[in-house]
């Protein structure tokens, strides 16, 4: 079957008003670029009346699908045949799609979905709708109407100029589109949680940075590479993601010498976001984003958070919060991070996990427990300042980055 576009839907968008020319600007650009590392092209898109538009120049459209189905903003896509409006045209396009999609089936329940967004076109929807049906009956037998529950669901769209033909419609992910949020630090500790929340913030249009503290040697250089790979799975939807690779160890051997056992992962979740905080600044990002759920662990009680957020006045995000575990693991499923997130290879807060932590920590105690850690402040510094930051782009290329990263 000969298809003529992929006719793009982009939902949210539409309600964008003075700003949806700069959103759906950022939209054709992320398509461009995800076909372009996908495909190897530059497609042709052009904008019509409520929807994107794909040039396939003779193409098969299933050649697009992959990257389609990594851009945040599309709400829907579908292959079309184009049509003129002169009504022989519209039936004849609409049979030829339907024999299509019916293949070597000698009976199927079927339905016309009409839509009429050109309303100098003469026949309403109900009317055109009721015209598809019973030319397409005519010419094929075996067919009976099943308005709920259709074998095949055929969809004509009247535009301006032209009427669009298809049976088939795929989800996108729907969201914004990246680059229309500002930009974010995750803290990305190489567990289930953190990649699904770096990647709902992405669904919201947030340019995602990462931030992984490692331990070396209490932690393997294994661990490192699980989180570059999780930063790779999370760059498919990205296009590349940039990862500050954070030596921590010698802020963990302070604090294990200097603090009591039951506070020490709340005074580690309070220095990794003042360091997060500082490496945000410099690059010119405007929150953190962290994988906490409510009630999950210690450091994620109400009091535990709320003690933790005291040392900075940056916006921490939190878009798991009220998630359950089922729900978590089901996106981390659908994103290809699951597998990767539970390899046995433990991060620094695992490691240093006390046996009896503290889930309702005061924030003075709190303070009181880093005051004994002399040469803090030098300290943050020093992980700042020694950092590494390695871009993913993808399976494509790694790229290890001194200075500065744009």
């Amino acid at each position: 079957m000969h298809y003529d576009y992929i006719l793009i839907r982009y939902g949210e968008l539409a309600l964008k008003g003075k700003n949806q020319k700069e959103f759906l600007q950022k939209l054709n650009r992320n398509i461009k670029e995800h076909v372009k590392a996908d495909v190897g092209e530059n497609p042709r898109i052009e904008r019509e009346q409520g929807r994107l538009l794909l040039y396939l120049d003779g193409a098969e459209p299933s050649k697009y699908y992959n990257a389609l189905n990594h851009v945040f903003g599309i709400s829907s896509y579908s292959p079309v045949l184009r049509t003129s409006l002169k009504m022989e045209d519209i039936l004849e396009g609409a049979l030829s799609e339907f024999k299509q999609a019916m293949g070597e089936r000698k009976e199927v329940t079927f339905r016309i979905t009409a839509r009429r967004a050109n309303k100098l076109f003469p026949l309403s929807s109900m009317d055109l709708a009721t015209e598809v049906a019973q030319y397409v009956s005519d010419h094929i037998e075996g067919l009976t109407v099943d308005l709920k529950h259709a074998d095949i669901d055929l969809k004509v769209e009247i535009r301006d100029e032209f009427a669009y033909i298809t049976t088939q419609k795929f989800p996108g992910l729907g969201g914004l589109p990246l680059g229309s949020g500002g930009k974010g630090m995750l803290l990305l500790s190489g567990g289930i949680d953190s990649p699904v929340a770096g990647w709902s913030m992405m669904r919201r249009g947030m340019t995602v940075e990462a931030i992984h503290f490692h331990s070396y040697p209490y932690t393997s250089e294994m661990a490192k590479e699980k989180v570059l790979t999780l930063a790779e799975k999370m760059a498919c939807y990205s296009g590349r993601l940039v990862v500050h690779l954070v030596p921590f160890t010698k802020i963990q051997e302070e604090i294990g010498h200097y603090c009591h056992d039951n506070m020490r992962i709340t005074i580690m979740r309070r220095i990794m976001l003042r360091i997060a905080e500082k490496i945000a600044q410099n690059r010119e990002a405007l929150a953190i984003i962290t994988g906490d759920n409510l009630g999950q662990v210690a450091s994620q009680t109400p009091e535990s958070i709320y003690a933790i957020n005291q040392v900075t006045n940056m916006p921490i995000f939190r878009p798991l919060i009220a998630f359950d575990k089922e729900e978590i693991m089901a996106v981390a499923k659908k994103i290809d991070t699951y597998e990767t997130s539970i390899l046995p290879y433990e991060d620094c807060c695992t490691v240093f996990v006390p046996k009896e932590p503290k889930t309702k920590p005061k924030v003075d105690a709190c303070q009181l427990e880093e005051a004994k850690i002399e040469n803090l402040a030098e300290l943050i510094e020093q992980a700042v300042a020694n950092s590494e930051m390695v871009v993913k782009y993808g399976k494509v290329i790694e790229k290890r980055v001194q200075g500065e990263v744009k």
